[in-house]
């Protein structure tokens, strides 16, 4: 009951966020990730995601593997490769990913910091625009005292490493609550603006975590 308060709360919130913008393109994105840990520092994970557009009319689909790394506490190294379809009216695309990430974390207090970067290939079908990609992200989230919930907030810059710029930024905030050691699941609140004339999107996020014994 907690954890349905608090998600139509949040719903609340991001949609009056939505009424200022009604040019604004609107999406829901769903995640589902299924992560398998061995050997001491390894991790491999596969996530299918939905993404829908305004009238919750299915825009992308897509499927990831990602390997992840830990050689020390604070840092992880990852790779990642994704196969997705962007469903479009005059027939779809299809478009392969890769990416490289590094990431750093720092505890302080019941405060978590982490600075992530990524570099990727990256394609913009909207305008046709195929480049690489460095996105660096800084990410805070607070660990309430007796409770399952971890609310976070989150910025992620897009650098075209091909016209040295900077043409999106990513801007979260949401939360994620443990149901048990195995299953997590998380809602956010996500604003992808463009440096150009581009429309905004905001975007409700559902995610769902599996570890797998």
């Amino acid at each position: 009951m907690k954890l349905l308060k608090y998600s139509l709360i949040f719903i609340l919130l991001a949609s009056s966020l939505f009424s200022h913008g009604k040019t604004e393109k609107f999406g829901t994105w769903m995640e589902f990730e299924f992560r398998k840990d061995f050997l001491k520092n390894f991790s491999f994970s596969i996530t299918p995601e939905l993404r829908f557009q305004d009238q919750f009319n299915l825009d992308e689909y897509l499927v990831q593997g990602k390997l992840a790394w830990s050689p020390v506490k604070f840092l992880s190294l990852a790779g990642s490769y994704r196969i997705g379809t962007e469903v479009k009216n005059k027939g779809n695309v299809n478009y392969n990913r890769i990416a490289l990430d590094a990431q750093a974390s720092q505890k302080i207090s019941r405060f978590e910091a982490s600075l992530r970067t990524r570099f990727t290939n990256y394609s913009d079908f909207e305008q046709d625009k195929k480049a690489y990609y460095l996105r660096p992200r800084v990410k805070l989230e607070y660990n309430i005292k007796g409770s399952k919930f971890t609310p976070y907030a989150s910025y992620e810059l897009f650098r075209n490493l091909d016209a040295n710029e900077f043409d999106k930024a990513r801007a979260d905030l949401g939360f994620t609550r443990n149901l048990s050691k195995l299953h997590r699941v998380g809602l956010y609140y996500r604003l992808q603006d463009y440096f150009s004339d581009r429309q905004s999107i905001h975007i409700v996020g559902l995610e769902y975590r599996l570890r797998l014994r």
